[in-house]
């Protein structure tokens, strides 16, 4: 029987880019043509379901947060390395449809990768990844530059076989790279390591219309029956699509950003997210793509901010086909020498910012005339999942579930 949480990627695969009611602005129309490109080669949802399943079926009362999308990018510079069969293999398990000549793959998955990426401005995201290769290796040069110039990769030799020098080393080059934000990297570093990943993500998106901060208090969050937290909450009143499915038990809310993303969050009824997961694969694929029409209500949602980290194991990776942990893919070109090369650790940062700023104030004039105290309040407060989607390509650029939201993961 198909796992229940995959319906949720049927979300993913079939959102409508518009049915958060957010054009494209004609100045994104360029990128948004490579978006469309994209749409065409890349479905990253059966890559996060994998990811998914393993951190959150795994551990289900604890936050988790992760980035697709951010982590696929290192992931296809190393599978471009790899022999053949390998190479298709690893790249059909990152979701990938399409096959490209050699001479032209790193170009056109670098640049198709980086523009699923939010635009500059809108909104703040800093991605980028870290290679470290032990030193007895000499690193070539083409590969080096590859890596830096189109998958936003430093690629870097340390010592890998002595333990003190290469934290030394390794924190040196992250502090550079990430402004101290990732730290203890190698706590517990194996001494015959080949080549350790390093892959982060920090966002803070603008929400299309924004929340007074203002009006943020301390409110109850009910992380379980038995535990119960204060959390800073916003508040806005206007027109959400939101809506309850009594076969689902379940709410739905989709909040755009101003930065070609939309949120979707999903609210479980009060004891009945186990529930939830089960009847999710129930549903049509147009439930989800069909748009529900606005409605008046003062949204309470929590505000949060925090870095998780996800250190991924061979048995992650392998649940998924993606081994770049095996000298069996016959990763090569990274060095000048012929020495079976792997993945030894692979580790994920994500940081998610959710606050109050917005590119502007909803025109909430319609509501004037209607008494404040029959609009409904709904309350963002207890344990949810959230998606972050690319509008025009549908793929993945976060993905999560909230548990704490004082909690950083």
């Amino acid at each position: 029987m198909t796992h229940p949480i995959l319906f949720l990627w049927l979300l993913v695969a079939n959102l409508d880019p518009h049915a958060c009611g957010q054009g494209i602005p004609d100045q994104e129309n360029s990128s948004t043509s490579e978006n469309q490109k994209a749409a065409s080669f890349l479905n990253n949802w059966s890559f996060a379901f994998s990811l998914y399943i393993q951190l959150v079926i795994s551990n289900p009362g604890t936050n988790v947060l992760f980035s697709p999308l951010s982590f696929s990018i290192p992931l296809t510079l190393l599978a471009l390395q790899a022999k053949p069969e390998a190479q298709d293999h690893t790249l059909q398990s990152l979701g990938y449809f399409t096959t490209v000549p050699k001479a032209q793959a790193h170009t056109h998955y670098g640049q198709l990768l980086q523009a699923l990426l939010p635009p500059p401005g809108k909104c703040q995201v800093d991605t980028g990844s870290v290679l470290f290769v032990n030193s007895y290796q000499n690193l070539e040069q083409k590969f080096v530059q590859t890596a830096q110039s189109l998958y936003h990769t430093k690629v870097f030799l340390a010592s890998l076989g002595n333990t003190q020098r290469v934290k030394q080393q390794v924190e040196a080059a992250l502090q550079e790279k990430t402004h101290g934000k990732i730290k203890n990297l190698l706590l517990d570093m194996e001494s015959h390591s080949v080549m350790i990943l390093a892959n982060y993500i920090f966002f803070k998106g603008k929400w299309k219309y924004r929340f007074d901060p203002k009006l943020t208090e301390i409110r109850p969050f009910w992380v379980s029956e038995e535990l119960t937290i204060q959390v800073p909450t916003m508040q806005r009143l206007g027109w959400f699509q939101l809506q309850h499915r009594s076969n689902l038990h379940s709410h739905i809310l989709r909040l755009p950003y101003a930065c070609r993303l939309t949120a979707v969050f999903i609210l479980p009824d009060v004891g009945r997210t186990r529930e939830v997961e089960e009847v999710l694969m129930e549903e049509k694929f147009d439930t989800w793509t069909r748009p529900f029409p606005p409605s008046r209500r003062k949204l309470y949602f929590p505000k949060f901010s925090f870095l998780g980290r996800t250190q991924l194991e061979q048995g992650a990776l392998l649940a998924n086909s993606v081994d770049l942990f095996s000298y069996r893919t016959g990763l090569s070109g990274i060095t000048a020498q012929a020495t079976p090369m792997k993945v030894s650790r692979a580790e994920h940062w994500a940081e998610l910012t959710m606050d109050e700023g917005g590119e502007e104030e909803e025109d909430i004039k319609d509501l004037g005339s209607f008494p404040r105290q029959f609009i409904p309040a709904f309350h963002f407060n207890r344990p949810f999942l959230l998606l972050i989607i690319e509008e025009v390509s549908h793929n993945l650029l976060f993905m999560g579930k909230v548990v704490n939201p004082n909690v950083t993961l």
